[in-house]
């Protein structure tokens, strides 16, 4: 055969075109209690302990067992099927035995050093990772959280996951709720991961949510979570953050984007909203309005999705639920009354413009009228307060306690000016030897001088004498000062709208609160709409005043 071709006859040779097969690896063999770390780059191990291969660990068959329960707590999930894995190969059961091997080894202190890897295993790790991640493992189990990367984190929730018979699920689902709180901060995909990985954790292992546990971010943790009814059933609207879950998932509306939400009002519209509905969240369901009528769903997932996960854990769900989203006339409510309790905060906060509402039971709207109310006629008052010019707000009563002692002082005080302005007149009394009065000396009128003027001024009813700059008081409590001289119509308008009517006429309104402000002190009608209504803080006064007149 030629050179050339022997040449064209190689080129058809398969087995040089398939790459070489390498030697058989040896079996992996470590030591009990070794140290991983190195000291002037060798290895410290304890020559004396018993080597350990993988024969020495038990291989953990996948139980065929299909399981089914139904939660205890009586929330949105009924009842969950788990199903073990049927595959008959199993791809990471090396990292069971590994993870088996470490458990419980520790290095001294080291210092942090970058690992990543999609699908983080043991194998992947150099002796210096190796050294890091054991030290940050050990000082995790002891409540300090060291720096780390994602993929530290994800290999120990992958030793979690696959060694429940080392590691008990409630000490596990303590440790995932740990990692999560801890670093989502600075490693916010674990929002993402976590959120399914604890939810089918806990469904798995028959474990209640760990709402109390991530309340601080619930809102968060069911956006992530693939089965969100399982965040939701512990989300409680007595809390403004369970309030918050809650309003995420069943209303349409999103309040926190409203033009008016953000700025100088974002705190009033926080505080107000989260209240107002929490309020009307809570009533809905004590009365069943949530959750009875939703549809019951079944979802089937597989568990721990783009994890690590061993033949022996791998497993497949199907959960029973009572689906929130799937109740159209749920969301059409919550949407409306967000949307209405917008417009109420808009109202406190003095803004015309309206959302539109449509559908909200009325009964729905009482209840948040009974919240908001109170709170925008106070505030409405506050803002007409501001408004007065400086010179009007001098004519406000001074915002004292009442006292006996103030009274008499201010008694004394109207006594002394009364005495130096009829002092040159014929009503001025005859010098008199001057009495303490209080620790001023003051002149004491003479009630029995012989002046028939004086006598005749002085001179009340049943023959008792009072200073004649002093109002008689049968003059101030005549019919016609009591009535502050409101005609007998006014009076009515008054009474209507003490009893829940309005008055609609502004001529009315300007004499009747003009005529208070003379003899009263303060107006008492303010504006509701297109109409006038009683300030509430003067209702009580006001029905005292109506049964004085009226007898």
């Amino acid at each position: 055969m030629s050179e050339y071709n022997k040449d064209r006859d190689d080129f058809w040779d398969i087995q040089k075109l398939v790459p070489r097969k390498r030697p058989e690896a040896r079996p992996f063999v470590t030591e009990r209690k070794s140290v991983l770390h190195t000291v002037e780059g060798e290895s410290q191990r304890d020559d004396s302990s018993r080597r350990l291969t993988w024969s020495d660990i038990p291989v953990r068959e996948a139980s065929a067992e299909v399981k089914s329960y139904e939660p205890e707590e009586r929330g949105l999930i009924k009842r969950v099927t788990v199903i073990p894995s049927v595959d008959r190969f199993d791809f990471y059961g090396g990292f069971r035995k590994s993870a088996l091997l470490y458990h419980g080894y520790s290095t001294p202190v080291c210092d942090f050093v970058p690992f990543y890897s999609y699908m983080p295993q043991y194998s992947q790790l150099t002796l210096p990772q190796k050294n890091y991640y054991f030290y940050w493992r050990s000082e995790l189990l002891r409540g300090r959280y060291l720096k780390s990367d994602y993929s530290y984190i994800y290999l120990f929730v992958y030793e979690i996951l696959n060694l429940p018979d080392k590691i008990p699920p409630k000490e596990g689902l303590e440790l995932l709720v740990s990692l999560w709180r801890e670093y989502r901060g600075a490693l916010p995909r674990l929002d993402a991961s976590l959120s399914a990985w604890v939810q089918d954790y806990c469904l798995v292992h028959r474990l209640a949510a760990p709402t109390e546990r991530v309340r601080d971010f619930l809102s968060e943790a069911i956006a992530a979570a693939p089965l969100k009814e399982f965040y939701l059933s512990g989300a409680s609207p007595a809390d403004p953050r369970g309030t918050d879950a809650l309003l995420a998932y069943l209303s349409d509306y999103d309040w926190r984007r409203g033009r008016y939400a953000g700025g100088e009002y974002a705190e009033t519209y926080r505080r107000h909203m989260l209240g107002s509905m929490g309020e009307l969240l809570d009533f809905m369901l004590r009365r069943g309005y949530i959750g009875s009528s939703g549809k019951t769903e079944t979802l089937s997932r597989s568990a721990f999705p783009s994890s690590l996960c061993t033949h022996a854990v791998k497993c497949r769900l199907e959960i029973e639920y009572t689906s929130l989203s799937a109740d159209a006339e749920l969301r059409r409510e919550i949407t409306a009354a967000v949307r209405y309790a917008e417009n109420k905060l808009r109202a406190l906060i003095g803004i015309k413009s309206r959302l539109a509402v449509k559908g909200l039971s009325p009964r729905f709207s009482e209840l948040l009228d009974g919240y908001f109310d109170s709170l925008i006629r106070k505030e409405r008052a506050r803002r007409e307060r501001e408004n007065l010019p400086e010179y009007e707000k001098l004519y406000d009563a001074p915002r004292e306690a009442l006292s006996f002692s103030g009274a008499d002082e201010i008694e004394r005080l109207s006594w002394q000016t009364t005495l130096r302005l009829v002092e040159d007149t014929d009503l001025a009394p005859e010098p008199l030897p001057k009495e303490s009065v209080e620790g001023i000396d003051l002149p004491i009128p003479d009630t029995d001088r012989k002046s028939p003027a004086a006598d005749t001024a002085l001179a009340g009813e049943n023959g008792e004498k009072s200073h004649p700059c002093v109002k008689n008081e049968v003059d101030s409590e005549g019919e016609n000062a009591a009535r502050y001289g409101l005609s007998d119509a006014d009076v009515s308008l008054i009474r209507e709208a003490l009893f829940g009517g309005a008055i609609s006429d502004f001529a009315a309104m300007e004499r009747i609160n003009e005529a208070f402000s003379d003899g009263f002190g303060d107006v008492i009608l303010e504006p509701d709409g297109d109409a006038y209504i009683i300030i509430e803080d003067y209702k009580e006064e006001l029905s005292e005043w109506i049964s004085k007149i009226t007898g």
